[in-house]
């Protein structure tokens, strides 16, 4: 079935029945007038959770700030290409960047004398990390998002999860950064969790809720074979959510959200009415700095290398893709329409604006037969998917993530710059 996905989602989006080839190749970014979005990786972790796939290291002082500079490095050579651009939004993602704000800092520093920063500044916030001090740094470097990864108020899971706090100090790290001022705060929960039930993911969210959460965002876990997380449950002989419960708990979930006046704005987030959305991989294109991260921009998605220390000595010379994949009209059509679907709506408008022409063919033949089924609503140009359509797309981003992603990262550490990946 894994093998599968991939040509049906591209047949589907886009019409096309070729593969994508990564390769290592020259890449050109041209400046975006009206802005970029940027992703600045930060890999380092006090400790190393077992379920979590991305590039993550063990926190070292002296490699820390080796990796700070080489972050400058990689942004010099950005704004050598596109002047002094306007970066809309800036997101911090990891390993645990809360652990380094002094990168944060420095970064958004750097970014403030050399581009033009933009209203979204958001960083992921581990619990052990939200002290007032922490909190303040971030504040006054700029930023004004943060996602807390609470994963769940459960002590027994927060066990199984091979996290190194309690559902105690979860809450106390909640309450802090509810309290210290930032425009919209996340948290961020995963369900289908081995021995989790249906009442503990209700439960779950009405905590975030209760605690006052501007997003509650709530992720199925998913087991990437080349993690040793998988094996270790399997060897224990776990009790596995299966599919229905999964569906269950996807529904309370939602149910519990929308009955706290949250709305739904993505099959996995849940919104204030007045909050505004902190996600970074919905955006239509951005540039990803720092090591393993990924760039869609323009005519390539593209990926840095994944070793550490190949990235650090790769900034010295002039870093480029360790893989990278040329796009077409079609295929950025349908990685455009796959993230909207993510987000639930489509606004074909938008579309037409974006690429001149309206859905394809093949797609637009497929929406009867999908307002039959009840999976879409349509009105005017919004097309909007039910809650039984956001259940088939969250088994279609579950499928995605390991037919695509998983496939394709676990290439990049095996090797740190590999010679061809087909997906």
């Amino acid at each position: 079935m894994r093998r599968l996905l991939p040509k049906v989602l591209r047949l589907l989006l886009s019409g096309k029945n070729k593969p994508f080839v990564f390769e290592p190749q020259e890449v050109i970014y041209p400046p975006n007038p009206s802005g970029i979005h940027l992703y600045v990786h930060l890999p380092f972790c006090r400790r190393i959770c077992p379920f979590c796939p991305y590039v993550k290291a063990a926190y070292d002082p002296k490699q820390s700030a080796a990796y700070q500079r080489a972050l400058i490095r990689e942004l010099e050579g950005h704004r050598g290409r596109w002047g002094k651009i306007k970066v809309e939004s800036v997101y911090f993602g990891g390993g645990t960047p809360s652990l380094t704000p002094e990168i944060v800092s420095e970064t958004l520093e750097w970014l403030k004398r050399n581009f033009r920063l933009g209203g979204e500044v958001g960083v992921e916030v581990h619990p052990l990390d939200a002290t007032d001090s922490v909190l303040k740094s971030l504040k006054d470097s700029g930023v004004n998002m943060v996602s807390l990864g609470v994963q769940t108020f459960n002590d027994s899971l927060l066990k199984v999860l091979g996290r190194d706090y309690n559902a105690k100090l979860a809450k106390e790290a909640c309450r802090r950064v509810m309290g210290a001022g930032f425009a919209t705060v996340d948290f961020d929960l995963i369900f289908a969790i081995p021995g989790q039930s249906v009442d503990e993911v209700e439960k779950d969210i009405a905590a975030a809720v209760k605690l006052g959460a501007d997003q509650v965002s709530a992720y199925p876990l998913m087991f990437f074979d080349y993690m040793p997380f998988k094996k270790e449950l399997e060897r224990a002989k776990a009790d596995m959510p299966g599919r229905w419960s999964e569906r269950e708990m996807l529904n309370v979930a939602a149910a519990t959200a929308s009955a706290a006046g949250y709305r739904r704005t993505s099959i996995w987030s849940f919104n204030k009415p007045e909050a505004r959305r902190y996600t970074t991989v919905t955006k239509d294109s951005f540039v990803g700095v720092g090591v393993g991260a990924s760039t869609m921009m323009g005519d390539y998605f593209s990926l840095n290398t994944f070793s550490l220390p190949e990235y650090i000595a790769g900034t010295e010379r002039g870093l480029k893709p360790a893989l990278a994949t040329k796009l077409d009209d079609r295929d950025k059509l349908a990685y455009w329409l796959f993230w909207r679907c993510y987000d639930l709506v489509i606004d074909t408008g938008k579309l037409k604006a974006l690429f001149g022409r309206g859905l394809p063919a093949h797609i637009k033949g497929l929406l009867p037969f999908l307002e039959l089924f009840e999976l879409i609503e349509r009105k005017g140009d919004i097309i909007r998917l039910t809650g039984r359509g956001a259940y088939i797309f969250h088994l279609i981003e579950k499928g995605y993530t390991h037919a695509y992603l998983e496939r394709l990262w676990e290439a990049c550490l095996r090797e740190a710059w590999p010679k061809r990946v087909v997906i």
